[in-house]
């Protein structure tokens, strides 16, 4: 009993107490007393009605840790989307026209080598005839006619 009584002397002083146990876990005041209300705390065990109303008035009784997170960025702004949307666009018709313009100009360096090609022929041709000797000898115009008057042909 002195060892209760000194427990009880320390942990009014002083703050502490030291708990014992025994080998099943419970939580043992005085060993040496014979009166078992010294050696162990009793807890009436008794069936508690709640009244569910004034519970759930006070606290949440659904289960919160299992229930799927939705993230709202707050970041997230229409008018922003909007101007990314408007500079996308006008990117989109600046390229656009550069395409065009590259097309354009692509048909117009195709057409011009068809007529250089066309010329070279021709001239090819020209030449062969005897109608001149070099590319010089003949207009730069279409059909690419001699520019020196033609040798009379020997009559036989």
């Amino acid at each position: 009993m002195a060892d209760f009584s000194q427990n009880i002397q320390d942990f009014q002083r002083y703050g502490k107490y030291v708990y014992k146990f025994d080998n099943v876990g419970n939580n043992i005041f005085n060993s040496a007393s014979s009166d078992f209300s010294q050696v162990y705390l009793a807890f009436p065990i008794s069936d508690i009605t709640y009244n569910n109303t004034k519970i759930n008035s006070f606290y949440t009784t659904s289960f919160q840790e299992f229930m799927p997170v939705t993230i709202v960025n707050a970041g997230f702004d229409v008018d922003t989307l909007q101007q990314q949307l408007t500079v996308i666009e006008s990117e989109n018709t600046t390229l656009k026209t550069q395409l065009n313009s590259i097309i354009e100009q692509s048909n117009a360096d195709s057409g011009s080598s068809m007529i250089q090609a066309s010329k070279q022929i021709i001239i090819g041709l020209r030449i062969a005839l005897g109608e001149g000797r070099v590319e010089s000898n003949f207009s730069s115009n279409f059909p690419f006619v001699s520019l020196i008057s033609p040798k009379p042909r020997p009559t036989s």
